[in-house]
């Protein structure tokens, strides 16, 4: 995804809207109507309103400056107009005191605005009113992981995203799946991956499932609620029919190496062979410039770091 420039003409003497965009505003509150600086909708607002939407309703504000924006500032002064004059919402003082970034998502009047874009009417709009509080650090990297994806692509030309399915669509239609426990028994659960992607070099196509780790779960939690599922998900026939294909694979991020070689270990003790349709990584490793050609990932039965794709 390329990052727009801010296309800015310098005016002689300031506007009425320049003036007022120095009087004090609320950070944590609307402003009266009469204290509102003279904003103009432009392409880019509605891209960027279209971007929280498809980001599963919420981005950061230095999400949004990576997508949208080359300064902080520009970035601010934007986020603020789109705040104060309704389109956006973000959280209250109380709310941004426990999260780990400043975030936006859809007001009503910007959910109007994007189901019109897509030809919809409000109340056939499908859409986040609100944030999952207790999971914010979570999204946002889902987020920033989405947003590396997309910039490698961009960067490397051999590579093209095809596809991306967001968590949101999988919390509304899971797919659901049995598999053989360790102990022999039976269970049961819905697949809900963190996203989905369909990602093309040259003539070379994978499609990855992906599993943002924070490092809130026992190995025994992973192998009951992640690994053994997620091998049967890509063996069913459920797999097949939802994506019209039986390959695929599962891709962990996570946040230490020691958590890392335990998930790792899991997979292979659980998995046994298959273990090898799970790449594990950290974040601190994972860029845009390393995450698809540079030997930052363990794959499951083997000791030796490699790619996400072969590297010619």
């Amino acid at each position: 995804m390329s990052v727009p420039h801010l296309n800015s003409t310098p005016s002689p003497q300031p506007t009425q809207s320049h003036i007022r965009l120095v009087t004090p505003i609320p950070r944590y509150e609307r402003a009266r109507p009469s204290d509102l600086p003279v904003m103009r909708l432009t392409d880019r607002d509605r891209r960027i309103l279209e971007a929280v939407h498809a980001y599963d309703g919420m981005l950061s504000e230095n999400q949004i400056r990576a997508l949208f924006f080359t300064g902080r500032t520009a970035t601010q002064v934007r986020l603020m107009l789109l705040y104060q004059h309704g389109y956006l919402n973000r959280p209250d003082r109380r709310q941004r005191a426990a999260l780990p970034a400043m975030i936006y998502w859809l007001s009503e009047k910007g959910a109007a605005l994007v189901a019109g874009l897509y030809g919809q009417h409000l109340s056939e709009f499908t859409w986040h009113k609100q944030p999952r509080m207790m999971q914010v650090e979570h999204d946002l990297a889902v987020n920033d992981l989405r947003i590396l994806i997309q910039k490698a692509c961009h960067s490397l030309p051999q590579f093209a995203l095809k596809q991306w399915i967001a968590a949101s669509e999988f919390h509304a239609a899971p797919d659901r799946v049995e598999f053989v426990l360790p102990n022999k028994s039976k269970a049961t659960r819905f697949i809900r991956p963190d996203g989905y992607c369909v990602i093309s070099k040259s003539d070379y196509t994978s499609r990855l499932l992906i599993e943002v780790d924070r490092g809130t779960e026992d190995n025994g939690r992973i192998t009951i609620e992640k690994l053994l599922p997620g091998l049967a998900y890509i063996r069913s026939e459920t797999y097949k029919a939802r994506f019209g294909f039986s390959s695929g694979r599962w891709i962990f991020v996570t946040t230490s190496d020691r958590r890392l070689k335990n998930m790792k270990q899991a997979a292979e003790v659980a998995l046994k062979q298959d273990a090898k349709l799970f790449y594990f990584t950290t974040f601190e490793r994972i860029t845009d410039e390393t995450i698809f050609t540079e030997a930052i990932w363990l794959r499951g039965g083997d000791e030796v770091a490699t790619t996400l794709f072969p590297v010619q």
